[in-house]
């Protein structure tokens, strides 16, 4: 209902632009919260517009439209944040302390949320975990597991405070998912404390 009411912040609307384009129950949902946008709207009186304002824009009806430059854009990114991402998955700059986990911090401007790709190897995991705020986690490709269940492309998971886990990438392909984070995560195994102090 945010995000239908344009009152998404802005890496949070991202995140739930993406899924749409997979889900079309949500997208039912979307639609049904904008149509009733539109009843309120149509309920709510007129406001008087200064002449110069209307001028303005009628003026602007018969200009040119913008010069939209093409750009190459990578297919296999959903199209609501192929501006952030300058590549395919296998092409980007991915960066991290092992190879089995990477992860590519996306350029979106939000002071409250960060917004980044994890790619976890075929087979591997990440370490046991919990959270210090809120990480919404949409799956891009591949699929992965944790005590919870199953998640596959698509796929919307919240974890919280009171999450602790352990993703698993399933054996076939590696599993890339979008993370948008108000806080860094929580390492609990005995090694992951260790990496607390450099989680930012």
């Amino acid at each position: 209902m945010s995000y239908a009411a344009g009152q998404q912040r802005n890496a949070l609307g991202l995140m739930v632009a993406c899924h749409l384009e997979k889900c079309a129950q949500c997208r039912a949902r979307v639609a049904r919260y904008e149509t009733l946008g539109g009843h309120l709207l149509e309920s709510v009186a007129p406001a008087p517009v200064k002449q110069s304002t209307l001028d303005t824009l009628l003026s602007q009806l018969d200009a040119p439209p913008p010069r939209v430059r093409e750009v190459s854009e990578p297919a296999s990114i959903p199209r609501p944040i192929r501006r952030y991402v300058p590549a395919d998955y296998d092409q980007l700059k991915w960066s991290g302390m092992t190879r089995s986990i990477r992860e590519f911090t996306l350029p979106i401007p939000d002071p409250s949320y960060t917004a980044k790709f994890y790619r976890i190897a075929a087979g591997k995991e990440l370490p046991v975990h919990t959270h210090r705020g809120n990480e919404f986690t949409l799956v891009m490709a591949g699929s992965f597991s944790d005590d919870a269940g199953d998640y596959h492309a698509g796929d919307f998971i919240l974890a919280d405070q009171h999450t602790t886990h352990q993703p698993r990438a399933w054996q076939e392909q590696d599993c890339i998912c979008f993370a948008v984070m108000d806080a860094p995560l929580k390492m609990t195994g005995f090694f992951g404390r260790f990496l607390n102090p450099f989680l930012r």
